[in-house]
């Protein structure tokens, strides 16, 4: 039985919540959609006729704070055809896409598993980036290998002042800084750091079923910017992340400790010439890592996993033309637990995998009529692992037309994109658990055929309505099929529970915002499918994407008083996720069988959350030093609401029960004090 007991403390605690989603550059033409004044424009979300949208991370200080922390993956996913998935869900779904076919970058250079708390904050400190810009689908060549959407990040790269500036923040969880220093004449250096401290005020909190939770986690961030002359930057840009958790399990005396996190270092050269001609070259290295260990009585069980990439990145841009070359090497670890125990060791050993990715792209953009733009790209890849060769040839092309007085356009666009890289694992949700693996024999690269229609137009001043409808189908799908009980029941390898299929997402969203004024925000509404067909004996049909949400209504509003207090809100409304329920399970012979229902045939309840904030300045007067400060008081979850987590296996005094995990269930407030110096 001690074999046994360690996977089901590994299923209860190590990842809670195991949920049952088992079986389961362009010339630019850049309109802006409000009308710029001043300082209210500096805390917009500005969106474009293509459906990107570019936000001001200063916004983030006036946005509700979960213990003290606004996220900006989290409020990344209020923005129209990005779908928010309740807390824990580490996943970024933009227009129905898996969470591995998005890239969240900074800069270019991806970053691979961005999660901290279980999908409650990001990796990443708001401070230390001017802007964050969210590409929903491949509109041109230069677009990664992704099948959705791009979330990027820009560092600060321009000098402020002459002096020294930056931003500190102390809540109730972690505390975070951000410092810029000029050097010179021509170089800029900033520089962030955060660390948490939530066992010391939140450890009631962070006790699971009975089972203490330590946890901590870093970020910390560092970028030198030097313009060189007139026309050369330099730019070098490092992250490192750490992820540090235990576990106490007092019913079975079991300790487990896990690791996670990143390191992404980057250099940049972007050379502005003579004539239109642009020229930017990138070097980096990413790693993202998982190490999992727990001991129970003599029982040991770990399950490391990693990706290393090492990358260039080549962009030439003249008079709307554009050439780029991108050369990236993979190293995965793969996930493959080994379990030992003083009766038996299950081990396959660790297996390794290396793969070279390359691309060459070319795009050309040209006016017509002045008012029709017409982009047209076609985008090369080959990608090598072992003895395995994969060639793709993927074209796109966008028009856009714009109004006489460009207070409204429409872009068409149609894309076809090839992804050489899958994630997966036992929740599907973008948690540490879950690895990346690359296309082989078995499972053959990933592809889409998609079209998207959208369009801006300003209502009034300050409004602006945007609408946007997509279709995607998608080719060589995969999906984990069963659950952690895989791990005990069978001599485990990850390829015999994945299974492989076609698909496509469909749906629309529309957005209003209001952009200046006392009161700014948006209000948006968002319909989408995600439906997937499997080649696997005894699932026909079409089923639900395990991430799917049907409706989802989104509301962010802040209003500016002229005195001291500013109060915000957020309100999030959706439909529930698909799940696969068991039908039975019992134990024999030491074993646990399970027998599942249809795939993704049940739903969760619907999702509904409010949360207030309010800034209160203290209104320092000519202060030589201080800028701004105050405090923010946040409430999470103000109708204290239960909304389900998902769905478990319960173990209790050897009994066995499937049920809902819910989430809080009361108010969580907080307080934090800001500075800005």
């Amino acid at each position: 039985m001690k074999r046994l007991s360690i996977i089901l403390i590994f299923i209860s605690t190590h990842l809670f919540p195991v949920l049952a989603q088992q079986g389961t550059g362009e010339l630019s033409v850049f309109l802006d959609t409000v009308t710029v004044k001043a300082k209210a424009d500096a805390n917009t979300v500005k969106t474009a006729s293509d459906g990107s949208v570019d936000w001001n991370l200063r916004m983030m200080d006036l946005l509700p704070k979960m213990m003290g922390n606004a996220d900006p993956i989290g409020y990344s996913k209020l923005l129209p055809g990005v779908q928010s998935t309740g807390e824990f869900n580490g996943g970024l779904h933009i227009n129905g896409s898996e969470n591995s076919h998005n890239m969240i970058s900074v800069l270019d250079v991806p970053i691979y598993n961005v999660n901290h708390l279980l999908g409650f904050f990001s990796a990443f400190i708001p401070t230390h980036y001017s802007s964050m810009s969210l590409y929903r689908t491949p509109q041109t060549a230069g677009s990664p290998n992704r099948l959705g959407g791009e979330l990027m990040f820009r560092p600060f790269t321009e000098r402020e002042s002459d002096h020294a500036s930056g931003d500190v923040s102390v809540g109730l969880i972690s505390s975070q800084g951000t410092v810029k220093v000029p050097m010179g004449k021509k170089s800029l250096l900033t520089a962030s750091l955060r660390a948490t401290y939530i066992n010391l005020l939140y450890s009631g909190w962070m006790e699971v079923d009975g089972s203490t939770l330590d946890y901590s986690f870093f970020d910390s961030n560092l970028t030198w910017t030097c313009n060189l002359d007139d026309r050369n930057v330099i730019m070098a840009d490092a992250y490192w992340g750490r992820d540090n958790g235990g576990l106490m399990e007092n019913s079975f005396v079991t300790d487990s400790r896990s690791i996670w996190g990143n390191d992404a270092e980057s250099f940049h050269w972007i050379h502005d010439g003579k004539n239109g001609f642009e020229m930017k070259h990138t070097l980096y290295h990413s790693n993202s890592f998982t190490d999992v260990r727990m001991a129970h009585e003599g029982g040991k069980l770990k399950a490391p996993s990693s990706i290393t990439d090492l990358g260039y990145k080549g962009n030439l841009e003249w008079k709307g033309l554009t050439l780029g070359l991108d050369a990236l090497y993979h190293d995965f670890v793969l996930q493959s637990p080994v379990i030992e125990d003083s009766y038996i060791t299950t081990a396959t050993g660790t297996p390794h995998r290396d793969s070279w990715e390359y691309s060459a792209y070319s795009d050309y953009s040209v006016f017509l009529m002045d008012r029709l733009n017409l982009r047209v790209g076609l985008r090369g890849g080959l990608f090598v692992s072992k003895d395995e060769r994969y060639r793709s040839l993927d074209p796109s092309f966008t028009a856009t037309y714009y109004s006489t007085n460009n207070d409204w356009s429409i872009s068409l666009g149609l894309s076809q994109r090839h992804q050489y890289l899958f994630q997966t694992g036992i929740t599907g949700l973008g948690m540490p658990s879950e690895f990346w693996m690359p296309a082989h024999d078995r499972f053959k690269p990933q592809y889409m055929r998609g079209v998207n229609l959208s369009g801006m137009v300003e209502l009034a001043p300050g409004f602006t309505l945007n609408a946007s409808a997509y279709y995607k189908r998608l080719y060589n799908q995969i999906e984990y099929y069963g659950s952690i009980i895989d791990f005990i029941t069978t001599d485990y390898n990850y390829e015999d529970h994945l299974i492989q299929g076609d698909g496509y997402n469909y749906g629309f969203d529309v957005m209003v915002s209001k952009s200046s004024g006392r009161l700014t925000g948006w209000l948006s509404y968002s319909m989408g499918r995600a439906l997937r067909h499997f080649d696997k004996e005894g699932m026909t049909g079409y089923y639900h994407a395990s991430h799917e949400r049907i409706h989802e209504l989104d509301m962010v509003a802040v209003y500016k008083t002229g005195k001291r207090w500013e109060p915000s809100l957020v309100l999030v409304a959706a439909s529930g996720t698909p799940f696969t329920a068991p039908e039975y399970f019992y134990m024999l012979d030491r074993k646990i069988l399970v027998r599942y229902g249809d795939f993704n045939a049940q739903r969760t309840r619907p999702y509904i959350r409010l949360d207030l904030s309010v800034n209160y300045d203290l209104n320092l007067k000519n202060d030589r030093y201080i800028k701004s400060h105050g405090l923010n008081l946040s409430i999470y979850n103000v109708l204290c609401r239960h909304n389900d987590l998902g769905y478990r296996l319960k173990v209790y005094e050897d009994s066995f029960y499937y049920h809902n995990i819910m989430f809080l269930g009361f108010a969580l407030p907080s307080i934090s004090y800001y500075c800005t110096f």
